[in-house]
């Protein structure tokens, strides 16, 4: 009995250690709004991952006249080290956005079953990476219910010593050499966990 009871501390002690050490920072610039949900994303409840979802977005993210429509940032900071690639990528973002349009669709005409695509490729690993894509997004936009793309990046981030992983996706269908990607890449570059050797 005592050894079980010994046992079962342990293992709380544990749980209780590897979530204290789970913290992270995500900056947060002036101005910008901030969500935050859990897995499974009610949206989108076939991407099965532990943890939790933190976005950040741009002042003009719901404008469709300014420069910075439908610019954000999001987090998954995930338990565990899962297989990420190409392909679990374009089908992650495929289900993404397909639940994101049709949880918000209202009175808007119900889309054909195919109206979200995903391309994204590997390209070179940037700075504290261990790997990164680019690629481009079409969906439809559930703000007016018209097709839109977004150019997006996402880095891949590897914590072994707290059993985590972090996947920072940038998003606008803004081109990268736009004002507002200067400001998402200075939100993944600040973003820091509190074990920060990645792999």
């Amino acid at each position: 009995m005592k050894k079980t009871l010994f046992l079962l501390l342990l293992i709380l002690c544990i749980e209780k250690s590897e979530a204290q050490q789970a913290s992270y920072g995500l900056p947060k610039p002036l101005k910008w709004g901030v969500e935050k949900l859990s897995f499974p994303i009610d949206f989108a409840p076939n991407i099965l991952f532990s943890g939790n979802e933190e976005l950040r977005f741009a002042p003009g993210w719901g404008n469709s006249k300014s420069n910075e429509y439908w610019a954000y940032v999001f987090l998954w900071f995930i338990h565990g080290k899962p297989w990420v690639h190409q392909d679990t990528l374009n089908s992650y973002l495929t289900q993404y956005y397909n639940g994101l349009y049709l949880s918000n669709l209202k009175n808007k005409t119900n889309p054909p079953s195919t109206f979200t695509k995903v391309n994204v490729k590997v390209i070179h690993r940037l700075l504290n990476d261990a790997e990164t894509y680019e690629g481009q997004i079409t969906t439809l936009d559930f703000l007016t219910g018209k097709p839109i793309t977004f150019n997006t990046r996402i880095h891949v981030r590897n914590y072994p010593q707290i059993n985590r992983t972090a996947l920072l996706f940038e998003i606008a269908p803004q081109d990268y050499n736009q004002p507002v990607w200067i400001m998402m890449n200075n939100i993944v570059t600040g973003f820091s966990v509190k074990d920060d050797k990645y792999y």
